[in-house]
């Protein structure tokens, strides 16, 4: 479980430590070394967890907390720990507390849903950056259809006309299809051109913190970005993807597809099918000599016409021999 520790904004700058609870044995320098006496009995210790402290900002820049947090950590452990210390009362806004990952390098955030690991979210940022993204508490209106009890029960679909950045600073109108939660660009509805341009196992949508440069000032502009590391991608332009829709009720609602569509992939299959199927393949016990209680396969009788195969015959005195009837 995470551990909160609050500090005033005038802290000083941002900072990850890790702090690892190890033990190590000093070494001595020999000429000839003695191979160690095994031990009489050995004890298997657990592996001791990496550790590391995160400032998350509530509401705004102006007050933050200090959470400790594990590998396993999760964004709803993180809110019940920071509101059970009520750095969370008062809070203005509409909609329910969540925590929000801010990528400042490409001026975008996005809800974090709340069985999110944090450590995954934390080392997809690039080194470089560490001191500009950070992790905010806000109210939004999402809470609710992104929370665990409103999972979609399938993936969801959405089409529409959208602006497609396929080039820094150019752009080109493209019909874009949401299916089996990945994007499809295509030239025109309907159209048999259709090409794949992400999978929402690896990427989520994001909403522009500021102007983007390049886009109409009329419309609304979004994003799509990967969740993995910048490091894993040959080109950085397949990295990031920004559309520019022609209303801002167009853009948020991609956007919210999006959102659902990848907590489905989330929940829905890397935990609940994925359970499921392997609770599905787990062999049941048998034993020696037991027989199935009725055949598995109907054998008709075999026809009288038709070349026959004279039975395997064994030398005398083998110990395959077999009286075959006659």
């Amino acid at each position: 479980m995470p551990s909160l520790e609050r500090e005033s904004a005038s802290a000083g700058p941002r900072g990850r430590k890790a702090s690892v609870n190890g033990s190590g044995t000093p070494s001595h320098a020999v000429p000839a070394p003695l191979p160690p006496i095994p031990a009489a009995k050995a004890t298997p210790q657990a592996k001791p967890q990496q550790l590391w402290q995160q400032r998350i900002y509530v509401g705004t820049m102006q007050q933050y907390v200090v959470v400790e947090i594990g590998p396993t950590s999760s964004a709803g452990e993180v809110l019940q720990l920071v509101d059970a210390q009520g750095a969370l009362a008062g809070g203005a806004g509409e909609g329910g507390y969540m925590l929000w990952e801010v990528a400042q390098d490409f001026g975008m955030e996005r809800p974090i849903r709340s069985y999110e690991q944090l450590a995954d979210i934390c080392n997809a940022w690039h080194s470089d950056k560490m001191l500009l993204n950070f992790l905010v508490i806000k109210r939004t209106l999402l809470s609710s259809p992104l929370s665990r009890s409103n999972l979609p029960r399938s993936s969801p679909i959405h089409n529409g006309s959208v602006q497609y950045e396929y080039k820094r600073g150019k752009w080109q109108k493209r019909w874009m299809e949401l299916r089996e939660h990945s994007l499809w660009l295509s030239k025109r509805e309907g159209g048999k051109d259709s090409t794949f341009l992400c999978s929402l196992n690896n990427f989520d949508a994001f909403y522009m913190i500021r102007p983007y440069k390049g886009a109409s000032t009329k419309g609304y502009s979004w994003a799509v970005k990967s969740t993995d590391s910048l490091t894993f991608f040959e080109n950085t332009s397949d990295y990031v993807h920004v559309f520019h829709s022609n209303t801002e009720a167009e853009g948020k609602a991609w956007i919210e597809k999006i959102l659902l569509a990848r907590s489905y992939v989330l929940y829905q299959e890397r935990n609940v099918i994925s359970t499921s199927a392997g609770s599905a393949l787990a062999r049941t016990t048998t034993r020696a000599g037991q027989r199935p209680a009725q055949t598995l396969v109907n054998v008709g009788a075999p026809k009288a016409e038709g070349p026959t195969v004279a039975p395997l015959g064994f030398e005398p005195g083998s110990l395959l021999a077999k009286r075959l009837p006659v």
